[in-house]
């Protein structure tokens, strides 16, 4: 007979013939140690599979909280916990049948994701630091007085401080696509209004314009690269961008990278 891990996993992946599914069926009211085994392997599955991370009551996705274990479940960090959990998974698939050491993998692994979940609660989430260390204010103004300014930069700005995003991107992207000569503020100005809006991508590919503009301002360009790394909770590529920031004292906010760093690293 088959070890119950193997039999479940077919079941629950639509391995089986119909008649075999159908046995498989008619055995879990007649052999409670099966019917154990195939909740237990959907409460696995349910927790790190690719599925809606919550269903069921849907103001609960309302909470504050709920949105940083959800933003945590899209990170870098669940993922390859996700893939570990499979790589066990997988591995002691076709050993033979232990069920203490079934049992005991799939309670460790709630467990750890269930402590996982507590510390993105914690207050030193990846959302406050970001809060914390983007400086919108510090973004000099593109307007200088005395002077004849770009009236579409102007109104772009002004949308910008007045938080219409979107408005404001419309701008600075007519604007880049009309000018030769680019003024190298407006790509931290248009960076920072996708990375408010969550398009990191846009955001990313903004700074890198920045960093390969040869002007004074392209050596901000890893420090808000940083900051898209922050909100979108990628760990990894955050430190590796501070500890390259940390690699010279004269770099654009240094003294920041290093407490933002020590404060990840907890």
């Amino acid at each position: 007979m088959k070890d119950y891990p193997i039999e479940i996993d077919d079941y629950l992946s639509g391995n089986m013939s119909t008649s075999e599914k159908k046995a498989f069926e008619e055995r879990l009211d007649t052999d409670p140690a099966l019917a154990e085994e195939l909740i237990l392997q959907k409460d696995m599955l349910s927790i790190y599979e690719d599925q809606e991370w919550l269903e069921g009551d849907k103001n609960a996705l309302k909470t504050e909280e709920a949105k940083q274990l959800k933003s945590f479940f899209e990170s870098e960090e669940a993922s390859d916990l996700k893939t570990t959990i499979r790589e066990v998974v997988s591995e002691n698939k076709y050993k033979p049948y232990n069920k203490s050491f079934w049992f005991i993998g799939i309670a460790a692994s709630i467990a750890l994701l269930i402590t996982i979940s507590l510390f993105v609660f914690k207050d030193n989430s990846y959302d406050k630091l970001y809060v914390e260390y983007i400086r919108i204010e510090e973004i000099p103004s593109l307007v200088t007085r005395g002077v004849d300014n770009n009236k579409l930069l102007e109104d772009a700005q002004l949308l910008f401080e007045e938080k219409k995003y979107q408005q404001a991107i419309s701008i600075f992207t007519s604007y880049q696509s009309n000018n030769n000569s680019i003024e190298p503020l407006s790509y931290i100005y248009l960076g920072v209004a996708y990375l408010e809006l969550k398009d990191f991508d846009n955001a990313l590919n903004q700074f890198e314009l920045l960093k390969t503009s040869n002007t004074l301002q392209s050596k901000k360009a890893n420090w808000y690269k940083a900051m898209v790394y922050l909100k979108e909770n990628k760990k990894r590529k955050l430190v590796n961008i501070l500890k390259g920031i940390l690699s010279d004292e004269n770099n654009y906010k240094f003294k920041e990278a290093q407490k933002l760093l020590e404060k990840i690293d907890k």
